[in-house]
């Protein structure tokens, strides 16, 4: 009897000291709305990458972002409701400051992808490097009220 303890006791001394996987990434702790008229929403999206929806009335979308992990490889915003993007701005948390897109050019690293409704952004290498110490996105639609 002492011999089956001793044996569960180490075999679950073990299993302490096996490495589990890394926990995913969670979108809802990463970003947040910025402006009350602004949704923002997650979705699921592969490993070492997140997946948000950013929505507004005003035509005027803005998200606050914390400082990125330094595994994530990409990040996706769907925009739908947008209906003619004028530009994409991103103001870090040291002010640093960048246009990602001006309505015609992108940034390297981003991509903007005109949808049936909306649009898809991407933000992928230096881009991303660029905004992961944390900021704030903001989305202006020539459309806006």
């Amino acid at each position: 009897m002492l011999f089956l303890s001793t044996l569960s006791a180490v075999l679950l001394s073990l299993a302490g000291c096996i490495s589990q996987a890394p926990e995913p990434i969670n979108p809802r702790y990463l970003a947040q709305s910025a402006v009350a008229d602004t949704h923002l929403g997650w979705k699921p999206a592969p490993a070492n990458q997140l997946n948000y929806s950013l929505a507004t009335s005003s035509g005027i979308a803005r998200m606050e972002m914390r400082a990125l992990p330094i595994d994530l490889q990409a990040v996706t915003i769907e925009l739908p409701g947008m209906r003619n993007i004028e530009g994409i701005q991103w103001r870090g948390v040291g002010g640093d400051h960048a246009m990602l897109f001006d309505g015609a050019e992108e940034m390297d690293g981003v991509t903007v992808e005109r949808r049936h409704r909306g649009y898809l952004l991407q933000v992928r290498g230096p881009a991303l490097e660029s905004i992961r110490t944390g900021g704030y996105l903001t989305v202006i639609d020539y459309y806006r009220n």
